[in-house]
Order: C-alpha cells, then structure tokens, then sequence
C-alpha cells in the first residue's frame, strides 16, 4: 500500500501506526480511496462511531432539531455546555479532543483538508441533515465564549484562546491564525443550510463584521448565554416587541432601550454582555463588539414569536404588565396584555400564593385584575404573574412614560418616549431634581405640569413632549443624567398617524382628499446633523424632498401637502417604503341597496325625507319598512377593530360600533357606558366575525340552530374569503358547515 504525503494524511509505511500529528491523536488507520491522486491510500480517518461523528449527531440534535422550527437559532457553546453535552449523552472525547484528530496539524496549509472533503461529499448529497462541521465550529464559539468571559475580545486575543482550547503551541496557534480562512466558509455555509430549510431547523443568527470578518461568525453566537435569550425574551414582551414587526425594534434600538433598562442593575444578564452593552469607548474594538450585538438582537427579534426561550414541554406566551393611571390619574392599577391565541387563562402571583382569572380582551388587554393592588416594590423590583400558558412580567423602569391608550382612553405605560405627542411621566422622587433639569432642556416647559401621584414618594409630570426647536445634537450630548431616557427611538420602517380612511375593504391605507396621515419617517439619531432624503412617486414621476433630521423627531404633517387623487410610493431608505392612495370621493357608486326614503333634487333639494321613485332625482336613503319591528341586538366590545356578519345565503355586511357621545365622556363616570357597545343584527344573519389588535373571534348571533345548512351562491366569493379568514377562530359542526361551503366557493 502506498501512503500518500498530499495533505490527507500524515507519511507512514504499510502497517504502522502514524506518528502524533497534534495535541490530540484519536484516529483509525483506515485503508481508503484518494479522490485526489486517484490512488489506495493509509489515511487516517474516522469510522461511524468516531467521536467527532458523535459530536456531529448531539451538536444538530441540541442546537438544529426539530425543535428549534420556527425560533431562532443560537450556537452557544462554552465550557459549561459542553460538560453537560458529555455527560447527558455519554460522551468519552471532550469537543477539542474530537475535533483535533480531524485535523492535520502537520501541514498547515492543508489543516482543515479532512473536513473540507466532508463539506463537498455533503453539498453532494439530500442535505436534509446538518453540514458536518458543527464540531470544529462550537469549538471556535468554544474559544470565542472563553474570550468573551475574560471580557477581552480581539483578533489576536481570539486564536490564542483557540489555540489553548487545543492545548496547542505557538507554533499551531500562528498556523491557526494564517490558515482559518475555510473556518469562516464553513460558517456561511452553516447559515446558508438553516435559510434553505426555511426556519424548520431554527432560523440562522450568524452574522460577520466589517472588521472582525473571520471571527465576527463565532462571536455572533458567543455574545449571549441561555439565560440571556430567556431574559431578552421578557425583555422584548415588556418593552412591547410585536412578533413579525422587526423594522420597528433595529439592534441599535434593542441596544440603547439594553443600556438604559440595565443602567441600575443587571436584572440577571450575563457579564460579557453588559460588558459589550455599556463599554465606554466608542470606536475601534468596542463597536465592532456592539455591532456583532446589534446585527444579533435584530435576527432575534426578527424571528421572535411571541413567547418565552426556556426548556418546558411547549413554549409559554410572553406579554407584558402594563400600569394604567385611572380616573384621570387618581389611581394606578395593573393591565395585562393579551397573548395571541391565549383568549382565557388563570395565572399565579407565587409571592402571596393569589390567582387571578383573565378573560375577554379587549384593546389588547385581559379583564380580571382589578383586585391586584399597586405597590412600591412591584414597581422598582419587578412583579411576575405566571401559568403553564402564559407568562407575564412587569420590568422595572427608572422613569415609567404613560400616553392614552386608543380604546379606553386611559394612560397605559409604554416602553420608551415618543415624540409627537405628550407624555405624563411617573417619576420616584428621587430622581425628580435629574428630571426637571432634563425636562427644561429638552422639552417644552410651557405645558408641563407637576402633581403627586397616586404612590406614596413619586410624582406625576404630565404634557411632556420635546421642544419644537431640538436637535439630535443637544439629545446625544448627554449632558445630563436622564437626557437618555427621552431620546426618541430609532425607526427603520415607515409608519402612517391618523388620516381619514376611506374603502376599509381594499385596504389599510386609502385616504380622503385632504385627510393623508402624519408620516412617522425612520430616524437614527447617531447620523447626527444630516439631511433625510425622502422620495414620493406617482403616476406624474417622482418628487424628492430632503428633511434635516431634527424634523423627523415628530411625525411630518403630509396633510398640508396638496394631494391630487392617486397611488403615491413613499421611500426613505433602502428598507423604508409605504405606499398610499389618495380618493376625493366618498364613494364611487349609488349603493345598491339605497331604498325609497330620500329627498327631492330638481331644481332645490327638499328638507325632509319622503318617498321617491328609483328614477326619480333624488338623495335616496333607507327604504320604508313594510311593518315596525326591533332589531335583534349583540353587546360588542368596543375595543373590536373590524366586526362582520355571515349569513347562510352568501349574505356579507361590515358593522362599525357607534362611538361614544362627547357629552356622556365629559359629563359621566366610566361606568355610565363601560366598554360595551350594542349593535343590531338583521334577519338572515348567524355569525358574527370579530378581529381585534390580537385576536379574532366567531360567536353565533342567537341561539337557535337553524333549520338548514350554509347555501351561497357560486359568485359569492368575498363570503367565503370573510368565512376562510376566520376558518380557525370558530368551532362546533355549525361553523365547520360555512368552513366546507366557503371552500367549495373558491374551489
């Protein structure tokens, strides 16, 4: 037998056993074909049982499995991991161990040679199992936590920890600095892999840097421990992170809200990333290190779906609890926000042993904690109410920001500042002195107004907003102590404010001429003073308007820009696009259902309404009914955005829930009206669909079973569309009937 001297393997006689190639020799003298000399060759190699195979199999089943489809995909790996990887699935070699006898440590230039022709037999193949380079890769995020633990991270300090993971020399730790180039190709294609399956073996969070191009991979899985993904997950809940919603939370957005939440204490997170988070230095090393971090926290929060990162049999949901300041802010009370799919649940107050029922949300938030009661220590230490389903957490905030939620009117505390408009501000008096010396500087001080609060040692500021006149510049001197907290946060996307809609069921974004909504245009205060390109496009080309950053900390009035009707494309960056329709028509057709009530308008219109013809010239309304009979009505939440009826013969109608009277709002208690509407159901109707900021759902109109099933017509499409979008919010034999008529519409 001849042995081959080519970088495969180490020079050797028939029969003898090859001399120690590195720290670790592990091997199998194995009797093999060369693809590349195209001869029998003694390499070493390794059999089905070797330990980096093993390795391989535990690696993907951890960190890859089936389990991780639909979350994101976190290749941590220290010391402490790996002791329990051995012991939970019996494994003799520790991960260098396994991974040096892969390599050849004789011939540097050909070090990763062995892994790399497993890399080309596997692009080969079905690829349903994970690339065969997951050892060698957790060995590198094995060096990369090591370094991120000492708190010392750079290029250099990198291999020479690689380097003592091996138990290697000098000599191995300079060859593997010179030659890690396919490491770092090895890691793309892991991340190519995990985006080819589509997020059914975890989506990819593997990120490089401009600077840290080779080792920025395994230090984007590094930054964070497993009890920092469960305490970010919290984290995102409480700072009120909508799954499928990235653009709105950027890195560099989850890194500033990151600082300022841990600015007093960790709340548990591990110390290489505080380290990361509040590094003092601006450039060089330090950046990098936060830039890694930020690309990180965006993937994570791209692929967030709402619940906790812990071990259980199912995930938990994650929300938040929210303080709502009552009765015109004479009383502070809990909210919790609903979870998406959780409509009913009983969640624990462990510390006093007290459960709480939570049941029909309404704007977002569950019923039934009228009788948990405020205190000081919840506020500035955190209060968790829990359950199998749902876990739900108050995070404990220096200076809490109310603003007045769009369904109950109340002031409910949100997650950071926004400018555009005002705020009221519960404040510990203790940092009462370091606010009002923000506040005169950054925000106007006409309107703002001090009162105690409903606790004991704090206070209420209320009708904050930020000056019209301030600059990112006086925001980003920082030049006091609670300037931080009122930095508006930064924004990708682009988002509309208020507007009259018109034509709800072509869309969300059709306006009335005259009535085009405030744009929420993105923003990045660490651009400093630059101009914001902004670029709107219609049928007549395009029109590009530059506006000075300091403009964006509000939302831009487009309301005062004359609109003519028309489709408009709004962009600001390469990410942010919107597009809007501007109609000077209310509606473009006479109604086909108008009746025979209406007024006269030949040469002057008449003032009451009386019978018309339909070819008579006429403002026709309602028809004349042939006998008087009350309407069956349904109380509504009115925190409901869209509410349809079904009827059996293909009958379709959208409600809107009639708003409460200015009179009644400023003269009565909350309790005159509650949170219920009553709405009239016509004749021929049996479901109603309703759709709130979470959650839909399907009741029955009456209780009565009727007599026949579903019959629609063929065209009546937009039914079967309205029945299918709500196909799994309603159950029970009735409503799988309207399920199975709808489909056979569309069929």
């Amino acid at each position: 037998m001849v042995i081959a001297d080519d970088g495969l393997c180490a020079s050797a006689m028939p029969g003898e056993i090859p001399e120690r190639v590195g720290p670790y020799c592990n091997l199998n003298l194995l009797s093999n074909f060369d693809p590349w000399s195209g001869r029998e060759v003694c390499v070493l190699g390794v059999n089905r049982e070797s330990a980096y195979d093993q390795w391989q199999s535990v690696l993907e089943q951890e960190f890859f499995g089936q389990h991780m489809s639909g979350r994101a995909a976190v290749f941590y790996v220290d010391r402490s991991a790996e002791r329990s990887l051995m012991d939970a699935n019996g494994l003799l070699a520790d991960l260098a161990e396994a991974v040096s006898g892969e390599l050849y440590w004789h011939r540097p230039t050909g070090m990763f040679n062995r892994l790399e022709w497993r890399c080309r037999q596997w692009e080969g193949s079905d690829r349903r199992a994970a690339p065969p380079v997951l050892p060698l890769l957790a060995t590198s995020v094995l060096a990369a936590s090591k370094m991120a633990a000492e708190g010392d991270i750079s290029a250099s300090n990198y291999y020479e920890r690689l380097a003592e993971v091996f138990c290697a020399g000098s000599r191995e730790r300079a060859n593997l600095r010179a030659y890690f180039s396919p490491v770092a190709r090895m890691w793309e294609t892991l991340d190519v892999w995990l985006e080819s399956c589509g997020g059914e073996r975890g989506f990819s969070t593997i990120s490089r840097d401009s600077h840290l191009t080779r080792i920025g991979y395994p230090m984007s899985q590094a930054l964070l421990r497993e009890q920092d993904r469960r305490i970010l997950t919290t984290f995102f809940a409480a700072m009120g992170v909508k799954p499928g919603r990235p653009d709105e939370y950027p890195g560099q957005e989850i890194i500033r809200r990151l600082r300022l939440w841990t600015s007093s204490q960790s709340h548990g997170l591990s110390r290489p990333l505080l380290k990361v988070l509040h590094d003092a230095v601006s450039g060089g090393e330090a950046a990098d290190k936060r830039a890694v971090l930020a690309r990180l926290l965006e993937r994570l929060v791209e692929h967030w779906d709402g619940t906790l990162h812990e071990d259980g049999p199912r995930a938990r949901g994650a929300s938040a609890l929210r303080l709502v300041l009552a009765g015109r802010g004479r009383r502070l009370c809990w909210a919790a926000e609903a979870a998406w799919g959780i409509p009913t649940v009983t969640v624990c107050h462990k510390a006093s042993g007290r459960h709480y029922g939570l049941s029909d949300p309404y704007g977002g938030f569950y019923a039934g904690l009228d009788e948990l009661a405020v205190t000081e220590r919840q506020l500035t230490q955190g209060i968790v109410l829990e359950s199998d389903e749902l876990y739900l957490s108050w995070v404990p905030q220096p200076l809490i920001f109310f603003t007045e939620d769009e369904y109950s009117g109340e002031l409910v505390s949100v997650g950071s500042f926004s400018p555009g408009e005002p705020h009221t501000l519960l404040t510990p008096n203790s940092e009462l002195r370091g606010v009002r010396t923000a506040l005169r500087e950054l925000a106007d001080s006409n309107r703002i107004v001090e009162r105690k609060a409903p606790l004991d040692g704090w206070t209420l500021i209320k009708n904050i907003d930020l000056k019209a006149a301030v600059t990112p510049a006086a925001l980003l001197k920082g030049n006091t102590g609670h300037a931080a907290y009122f930095t508006p946060s930064t924004r990708r996307g682009i988002r509309f404010v208020g507007g009259l809609r018109i034509g709800k069921d072509l869309g969300h974004h059709h306006y009335l001429q005259g009535g085009v909504p405030d744009w929420l245009l993105p923003r990045d205060l660490s651009q400093g003073e630059v101009n914001l390109r902004v670029t709107l496009s219609d049928v007549g080309g395009s029109h590009t308007h530059d506006f000075p950053l300091r403009k964006v900390l509000r939302p831009f009035p487009a309301r005062l820009m004359p609109f003519a009707d028309g489709t408009y494309q709004l962009s600001a960056s390469d990410h942010a696009r919107a597009t809007f329709t501007v109609s000077s028509a209310l509606c473009e057709r006479q109604a086909s259902s108008a009746g025979s009530l209406g007024h006269r308008c030949d040469v002057s219109a008449t003032t009451e309404a009386e019978r018309v013809g339909p070819e008579e010239r006429a403002i026709r309304g309602a028809k004349v009914p042939e006998k008087l009979a009350l309407p069956r009505t349904l109380m509504v939440p009115r925190h409901v955005r869209e509410l349809v009826l079904i009827g059996a013969k293909g009958e379709l109608t959208r409600l809107d829930l009639p708003d409460i009277p200015d009179w009644m709002r400023e003269r009565l208690p909350d309790e005159a009206y509650g949170y219920c509407a009553e709405v009239a159901v016509p004749d021929g109707y049996v479901w109603m669909i309703l759709r709130s900021q979470h959650r839909t759902t399907v009741k029955r109109t009456n209780g009565r079973e009727p007599a026949s099933g579903p019959e629609p017509a063929a065209s009546a499409t937009k039914w079967a569309e309205a029945v299918l979008s709500a196909a799994l919010a309603g159950s029970g034999p009735l409503w799988q009937a309207y399920v199975t008529a709808a489909k056979r519409v569309l069929k």
